[in-house]
Order: C-alpha cells, then structure tokens, then sequence
C-alpha cells in the first residue's frame, strides 16, 4: 500500500511553512527596524556632540609649566569637567576649555638642573642652572641678608650665591622652609601694602 497523503496533512504542512516563514520575516523586519532605529537614534546623539579643544596645564613645584592639547566630544560641559574631575578649569572661551593640575613634584627637566640662590636683588630665587647664569624659574621672597648674616655662619651666604643644587622635591620644601624665617619682613609688608 502506498502511502498517501490526505489533503488536511498538506494545509498543515503548508500552514506550517507559511507560519514559520512569517515568523522568520518578523524576527528579521524587526531586527531591521531595530537596528535602523538604533542608528537614527546614535545619528541624533552624535549630532548632539560638539568639538572642543581642551588646553591641560601641568604646573609644577620648580614653576615650570606643560601643556598639552586635546580635541573632545562632549554632549555638555558638565560633561567635560566630569571627566577631567582631578583638574582645575581655569577658563571657557569659545569651545577652548583651559584646565590646570598644581602637581606636587619637579618638573622632569628640573631634577638635579635646578638651584635655590639670590637673585641680584636679593629675592630668594629658584634657577635652572647656578644663580650666575640667571635663568629664573621662580622668585620667592627678598631676604634679609643682615639677619641671615647674624643668625647662620657666613658660608651659609657664600653658599646661597653660588646655588644650592636641589635633586627632589624634599630638597625644595628644605631648603625653602630652611630660609623663609630670613624673608625680609618690610619687604613683604610693602607687597602687601602695594596689593
């Protein structure tokens, strides 16, 4: 005996196929539309994103500064400032963002190259090189060279002319708290005033 099929078996064979067929169309129109809707909807962010240029100012102990800039896309400024939540933001102009980071070291450059002195008018001054090459880094103070005379051996000052070298930053906090009690006092009374 042959094996025939009944007609009920073929509409369910082929309800079956139409059944899946548009169960596979569904989940692949679907997906489509999905995938549209997700790239509209990066299209609309993306659109909503602005260039900025960000300016990153590293300042360093020794009064060297580093700069680096940055392009960015932000969505807003909240944003930015979020991200570069370790720094100061100094100023906004015109989509140019200015950061700056006090960092508590020297500079790389400044390590071993870098020497506490008096300067000519008698500030106590950081320089790269000895005092009489005077490349400035940084002034600080006018000493009262009488008091330091008075107070500490005279090789003290001899020793400040010519450049005490400084290797790190415990060398600089030394010596600067070292010769901050020799700040001349009407000096900076005048600054003040003068302020």
């Amino acid at each position: 005996m042959q094996n025939q099929k009944t007609p009920d078996t073929s509409r369910r064979r082929w309800w079956t196929i139409v059944a899946f067929a548009v169960l596979l169309g569904l989940i692949f129109g679907g997906g489509l539309l999905y995938g549209y809707r997700m790239i509209e909807s990066s299209k609309g962010r993306e659109a909503a994103r602005q260039a900025v240029d960000v300016l990153l100012q590293r300042t360093y102990l020794c009064g060297k500064m580093e700069e680096e800039t940055r392009r960015e896309f932000i969505s807003s400024s909240k944003e930015l400032t979020e991200r570069y939540s370790e720094w100061t933001l100094v100023s906004n102009e015109q989509n140019k963002y200015t950061f700056r980071q006090d960092v508590d070291a020297l500079a790389p450059g400044c390590e071993g190259r870098a020497y506490f002195g008096i300067s000519e008018h008698g500030d106590l001054t950081l320089f790269e090189g000895r005092p009489k090459d005077g490349k400035v880094m940084q002034t600080f103070f006018q000493i009262d060279t009488k008091k330091l005379e008075a107070t500490l051996p005279k090789e003290e000052l001899v020793l400040l002319r010519q450049g005490i070298r400084v290797h790190d930053k415990a060398e600089y906090h030394s010596i600067l708290s070292t010769y901050e009690e020799f700040a001349d006092t009407n000096e900076k009374d005048a600054a003040t005033m003068a302020h």
